[in-house]
């Protein structure tokens, strides 16, 4: 194999060999060598070299080169422990296969969605949607967890003929992010993942890696161990707590520490409305954030990844049920930084209904409470009280079915407000609060007292009220003939002249505000006594004349 493809695998390999369990402290670059990676094979009692190439190689013969590459003096006498190097070209290999463990959203290989429980062959594709995410069980026992809109491409797998713990794995990481938990072995196979830009090389590690397909540039970030990535026939070493970037046509970037994980002090342990809401502690150097929610706290089965340049996210329809959180800083280099972790109980109860009566006023008698209510089932505490913060409760129904209510209130100013009560018995959070009135019904008048030339009407009187009174020849007072204000409960008006007639009072509160007409008394007004005398004399005398 030659071209730009064969030069980076060489590359990578040589950093396999070369560079990854170097001592020394923090990353370094590591140095090339022309090779294609080599398999480390760890001797044990009554190991000789002929029968191992017998067992491991393709090409047994090949065995005196094996001594000659490991500079083995007695091919018959090897010590114990000793690391033989032999090129994994040289080696046999039989296919292995990856275990789909869990799958959560949109995930598809070939174009047909995955299932937990099914096996993938070398070579699969495998693609994650918006929501989706898929954990794999490995067959040298690492995890690999592929979040969502990612593309990875299970290139190689194989296992080294003859040894149960050896194996060969090289994955293509298109676009999106990808955990691994690589699990290390006495007998160190490889595990790599190659993105467009770069090859990051394991050999038992926790490790993050990422391509973004539109801003062109690689990621990785080593949570444990070591890692080696490779570019442009350069590598560094991404030890613990750091990581680096790859530019398109750039050597890997030298690695810089994690942002540190971020506060979780402000996010309850418990959410209960119609969404979860994340507030994080915001961190220097972060330009971005990542939170995760799984319903595992190995983050296998994630259920929302959401990445917000503000410290603040926003989760919603989520199910009742116990989730792990995990959020972490994203650096200008799109490096991810450590993760903070913590457990979120889910138990939504009802929202908070939505009163639909009118802040306004009522005339004595039964008050009406209406509400726009949740989901069917939800029953309902409704609470009136004389004062804004329901110290002094008047109405407290604890079980209401009905999204509304009616009680009977005496004149005055009242609060109210209402919860949902989920069939737990649980309750949701209390409405908005709605003030309501309740006004003194108006009295009827009582029947108006006469002289010879005023009309006089009372009613009974309270403190603070001001009135309206009407006076009409019918019941309807189309036509009204008298209307006055007055500050007193009664009014004195010129005398009518005979017939029949309705009075009827309105009363008029302190604001301004008033209520409604109350009862009309109908009343007589008679003809005069002195009418009555001299209306016949006047009519005899015409009469005679």
């Amino acid at each position: 194999m030659t071209g730009p493809r064969a030069t980076g695998r060489a590359a990578a390999g040589a950093l396999v060999v070369a560079g990854l369990w170097l001592a020394g402290a923090r990353p370094v670059l590591a140095q090339s060598v022309p090779a294609d990676g080599d398999f480390i094979y760890h001797t044990r009692a009554r190991d000789t070299l002929i029968g191992l190439c017998r067992v491991l190689l393709v090409q047994p013969q090949r065995w005196r080169e094996v001594q000659t590459r490991n500079g083995i003096a007695d091919p018959r006498r090897i010590p114990i422990g000793s690391a033989v190097r032999i090129p994994y070209a040289w080696l046999r290999l039989t296919p292995d296969s990856a275990t789909v463990a869990t799958v959560t959203g949109s995930v598809r290989s070939s174009g047909a969605a995955l299932v937990p429980g099914q096996t993938l062959q070398q070579g699969a594709t495998i693609e994650t949607g918006a929501d989706g995410s898929v954990t794999l069980d490995l067959a040298d026992g690492s995890v690999l967890t592929l979040q969502k809109s990612a593309v990875l491409s299970l290139a190689e797998m194989q296992q080294v003929a003859g040894s149960d713990k050896a194996h060969d794995l090289r994955l293509r990481l298109q676009s999106g992010h990808i955990q691994s938990i690589v699990k290390p072995h006495r007998d160190v196979g490889r595990f790599e993942i190659e993105t467009p830009v770069a090859i990051s090389a394991v050999r038992g590690t926790v490790f993050r890696t990422g391509y973004s397909a539109a801003g062109s540039a690689g990621t990785t970030e080593t949570l444990e161990g070591t890692v080696s990535v490779a570019a442009q026939s350069a590598g560094v070493l991404v030890h613990d707590g750091f990581g680096t970037r790859v530019n398109p046509g750039q050597p890997p970037a030298a690695p810089v520490p994690l942002l540190p994980p971020p506060d979780l002090a402000t996010v309850p342990p418990r959410s209960t409305g119609a969404s979860l809401r994340v507030e994080l502690g915001a961190l220097s150097g972060a330009r971005a954030y990542r939170v995760q929610l799984a319903t595992d706290a190995n983050f296998y089965a994630l259920v929302a990844d959401v990445v917000s340049t503000a410290p603040v996210v926003t989760v919603a329809d989520l199910p009742d049920g116990t989730y792990w959180l995990r959020a972490r800083g994203i650096d200008p280099a799109d490096i991810e930084g450590r993760d903070a972790v913590m457990t979120v109980l889910r138990h939504l109860l009802p929202a908070p209904p939505v009163p639909i009566t009118a802040a306004g006023r009522s005339a004595e008698g039964p008050a009406q409470f209406d509400w726009r209510g949740g989901v069917a089932g939800t029953r309902y505490q409704l609470q009136v009280a004389r004062d804004p913060g329901f110290g002094d409760l008047v109405v407290e129904r604890q079980d209401v079915a009905a999204t509304g209510d009616t009680e009977v209130l005496p004149p005055g100013r009242y609060a109210w407000r209402v919860a949902g009560i989920d069939p737990g018995g649980e309750r949701g959070d209390w409405s908005e609060v709605r003030e309501l009135t309740v006004l003194r019904a108006a009295p009827l008048p009582d029947p108006p007292t006469l002289d010879r030339h005023h009309l006089n009407l009372r009613w009974e009187a309270h403190p603070g009220e001001r009135y309206r009174v009407q006076i009409a020849h019918t019941p309807g007072f189309e036509h009204v003939l008298s209307d006055q204000s007055a500050d007193q409960a009664a009014v004195a008006m010129k005398r009518p002249l005979p017939g029949s007639y309705y009075a009827r009072v309105q009363i008029v509160n302190e604001d301004g505000t008033a209520g409604s007409f109350g009862p009309a008394r109908r009343f007589e007004v008679p003809v005069p006594l002195w009418v009555r005398i001299v209306l016949p004399i006047v009519v005899i005398s015409s009469l005679l004349w």
